[in-house]
């Protein structure tokens, strides 16, 4: 078979089970098999194709079918224009978090901050993200999960971030208490869906993705009232927390951080106009109280 012929049979399986993305998802799976790049894949639709690079995508495509996230196939996914290692274990970095790094990266170029902490780290994506964008910059990766800290430890690694950047098993921010260290900035993406609403989710997420790094508790809220407490014991004053939340979330957290003694307390919509970030700053008892919502233009 040829390149097109081929590619019409993989858009035909994965538009029968309705995956949206059934051309870009066939053209990248088929550009991986033939290690070509996606122009290659559009302009030799007569390049024939091996037997076993015909059996080769085929498994693909069916692996697509059966609804596996396209990221994981790949191995890969884009990310503040950087190419992250993601495998099954791991959530998969989402465009809307691109605001939390943006707001972050701001923030210590404007302050002038150095130590950094991404805690539920994941692939390592906001962390190392912050840390490629802020030569001066230190970060430390926090998460629970052993399999995430290894993917986070191949990304650090893929980006020679290795003397500024390194990632550690922790329940939260326990141990940064323990050892008694101490940050400008905490930023985390923590798990925020509802346990209820995570069955209502598209296949491709409630199937694959982590159920560690999607359920919230009962409210979506548990990990933001935890952050908040123990960020208290290891964020300077001054410093920042940062979080993203779900679009419906904005006013539970604003009283999360107010109970916990955060003062100045932003909110900035992403690029939909949903609220996704919160931003609170750590400051005397004494300072004005500040709640302000700012729209993302």
């Amino acid at each position: 078979m040829n390149i097109g012929e081929i590619l019409i049979e993989a858009y035909g399986i994965l538009k029968k089970v309705k995956i949206e993305s059934y051309l870009l998802d066939s053209q990248l799976l088929l550009s991986q098999v033939l290690k070509k790049d996606k122009l290659f894949i559009m302009i030799n639709r007569d390049f024939n194709i091996t037997k076993q690079q015909e059996n080769e995508f085929l498994k693909l495509i069916q692996i697509r079918k059966d609804k596996m996230p396209i990221k994981y196939i790949l191995g890969e996914c884009e990310f503040m224009g950087m190419n992250f290692i993601v495998k099954p274990g791991v959530l998969i970095p989402r465009p809307d978090t691109e605001i939390l790094v943006e707001e972050v990266i701001k923030y210590i170029k404007e302050k002038g901050y150095t130590y950094i902490c991404d805690v539920c780290c994941g692939s390592g994506a906001i962390g190392i993200a912050i840390a490629e964008f802020n030569k001066s910059t230190k970060v430390v990766l926090y998460d629970i999960s052993k399999e995430a800290l290894d993917v986070s430890e191949l990304n650090i690694k893929r980006f020679n971030l290795s003397a500024r950047v390194n990632e550690e098993l922790s329940d939260l921010l326990q141990v940064a208490i323990s050892k008694n260290k101490k940050f400008e900035v905490i930023v985390s993406n923590p798990p925020y869906i509802k346990k209820s609403v995570i069955p209502t989710l598209m296949d491709d997420v409630k199937n694959y993705e982590p159920l560690i790094a999607l359920n919230g508790g009962e409210d979506g809220l548990d990990f933001y009232r935890r952050i908040a407490e123990e960020s208290l014991h290891v964020l300077e004053k001054g410093g920042l927390l940062a979080f993203e939340i779900g679009y419906d979330q904005r006013k539970e957290v604003v009283n999360i951080l107010l109970e916990a003694g955060y003062k100045i307390i932003e909110c900035i919509k992403d690029l939909s106009g949903n609220d996704r970030v919160i931003k609170a700053t750590l400051v005397d008892k004494q300072a004005t109280l500040v709640v302000e919502p700012i729209t993302l233009e």
